[in-house]
């Protein structure tokens, strides 16, 4: 189960640029009151003094947010339009959402400014800080934020939950009892679960949640105000960045420069803003991570380089144990279009049920004809699957221009399970599908145990590094030297070149080199030899 840890959101915050409802929120200077209706640089408008009467918004009289939307302007965390109205029944964007949620939480913490420059190109100018200060501290996913896309009601869940980001241990997902939220991740439950005891959203009178149905103007302010009332009653604990030099998971410790520290059970792992696992972090990446009860609650870590990391990142990470693996033929199941043109699936079903467990309904809205062909039905369908399992690497969907067909596959398979895919609903006709099982098949098959060096950055100053491989047989330690400016690939070849010189190793261990990564693969089939590998800069 997912722990809601706090992302602590050290120094003070420069300033954030103003949105069209929303004032520029700074800690300093004006608070986007300024003359009447002047326009700013960007193009949009500021509150005037002569909007702070009873009557600001002609559209709001007897409104239902009338007081909600009025509290939130007098906060100064959003704005009306110029001609007097606020137009409370208008769909919200992600990107104005967004900047509603950051101009409260700089009027009240101090966010974290320095990172990674992003610099979207389906973002305004005016926009990039607003956006920059959301990335940086965790607010929005990158991959998934769309600026220009209307904010649904689960994209605001994950907002505000992000934003408040408190420590919840117990999590009960006992109150998702709605009915329309099957499709859903186990993440995305997580997240509902969470808002939803913290009282930051809820269900309709039907028992309904309507993840996918856009957020008004009107209802923005009323979510924003909920998460007013949260913000500040948080536990931040300690703050910690810096690169990392050594990981140790079977003791759980993580050391960030010469001080090691305990890493808890629940660690929220995330490497370029992406989910991750402790055994996929490595010597060299720079971290920024929470402490509290003298534990690591959450690490955000990150492959590139900074101007203040000279050093070069690597990954070590065993790929078999030598204790052999279950070998698979992945399920494959195929289906012709019925036309040239490109099936509307809008008003149809389509659920999935893979290795027979219980079927899994498809969410099949986004796919409504206008695509333009095949290809880009397949990469809307395969994002649909994946939404439905909970795991995108599970099922792959690609289109056959030359037998105008879809093909899909199973894929990631889990151990002693044989791979099978079976389709039901309305939607098997528009892809020639129909509803039997497709099923591979499970074969055992041994693997020598085996190791991979990836190079995760290039060089920025001579170096050397030692590089150690330790097993029941041997203990062997070689150097490379690193020039600056050496590509990741060119480290990769020395560690390869090193690998093959030392006759002990090249005895034991075949050594094949792939642009950046450095495979060693037992030649001996028959021990286990609990490998380490370890490489430390001399």
């Amino acid at each position: 189960m997912k722990t809601w840890r706090h992302k602590i959101l050290p120094t003070i915050l420069a300033g954030t640029l103003s949105v069209s409802f929303a004032a520029t929120a700074s800690a300093k200077g004006n608070n986007g009151h300024g003359n009447d209706h002047k326009q700013k640089g960007n193009g949009q408008f500021q509150q005037g003094k002569g909007q702070k009467d009873k009557e600001r918004f002609s559209d709001l009289q007897k409104h239902w947010a009338e007081a909600t939307v009025k509290t939130m302007v007098d906060k100064s965390i959003i704005k009306g339009y110029p001609d007097h109205t606020f137009r409370p029944n208008k769909p919200v964007t992600q990107l104005e959402a967004l900047t509603m949620v950051i101009n409260l939480l700089s009027q009240n913490k101090d966010l974290l400014t320095d990172g990674d420059n992003y610099n979207r190109k389906d973002v305004p100018d005016w926009a990039q800080t607003t956006v920059n200060l959301a990335l940086v501290n965790h607010i929005v996913d990158s991959q998934e934020f769309q600026p220009n896309k209307p904010a649904t009601r689960l994209f605001v869940v994950k907002l505000l939950v992000n934003a408040l980001g408190t420590d919840y241990d117990d999590l009960d997902e006992s109150n998702l009892y709605f009915g329309d939220i099957s499709s859903l991740t186990a993440e995305e439950k997580e997240y509902l679960s969470y808002a939803l005891l913290q009282s930051l959203v809820a269900g309709y009178e039907d028992k309904t949640f309507k993840p996918n149905k856009p957020v008004t103007r009107a209802e923005m302010a009323v979510f924003v105000n909920r998460l007013l009332d949260k913000v500040g009653q948080v536990d931040f604990g300690n703050h910690v960045k810096g690169t990392i030099s050594d990981t140790n998971e079977d003791d759980d410790e993580l050391t960030i420069g010469s001080k090691t520290y305990d890493v808890a059970e629940d660690v929220l792992v995330k490497i370029n803003g992406k989910s991750a696992s402790f055994h996929s972090l490595a010597e060299g990446m720079k971290v920024d991570v929470t402490l509290k009860d003298n534990e690591i609650r959450t690490i955000y870590a990150y492959t590139t380089s900074g101007a203040d990391d000279k050093d070069v990142a690597f990954k070590v990470e065993r790929l078999w144990d030598g204790n052999g693996v279950d070998h698979f033929e992945e399920a494959v199941k195929t289906g012709s279009r019925i036309s040239n043109t490109t099936p509307d699936l809008s008003d149809e079903s389509l659920s999935i049920s893979l290795n027979g467990e219980s079927a899994e309904s498809i969410d099949l809205d986004d796919i409504d004809g206008s695509e333009d062909d095949g290809d880009e039905v397949a990469e809307k369908l395969e994002e649909a699957i994946g939404l439905a399992l909970g795991d995108d690497d599970r099922v792959k969907v690609s289109f056959d221009d030359d037998y105008d067909r879809f093909v899909f596959e199973t894929d990631n398979s889990p151990t002693n399970v044989v791979p099978s895919i079976k389709f039901t609903g309305s939607a098997l006709n528009d892809l020639g599908l129909n509803s039997s099982v497709a099923k591979g098949s499970l074969d055992g098959k041994f693997v020598a145990e085996s190791w991979k060096i990836t190079v995760k950055s290039d060089a920025s100053s001579d170096q050397t590094y030692v590089i150690k491989v330790e097993d029941e047989n041997i203990d062997e330690t070689v150097e490379i030297d690193v020039d600056d400016n050496d590509s990741a690939e060119e480290i990769a070849d020395k560690i390869a070149d090193a690998l093959k010189d030392n006759d002990e190793i090249a005895s034991a261990y075949t050594v094949e080199l792939d642009d950046e990564a450095v495979t060693l693969t037992s030649k001996d089939n028959d021990e286990e030899l609990d490998v380490e590998i370890k490489i430390t800069k001399k």
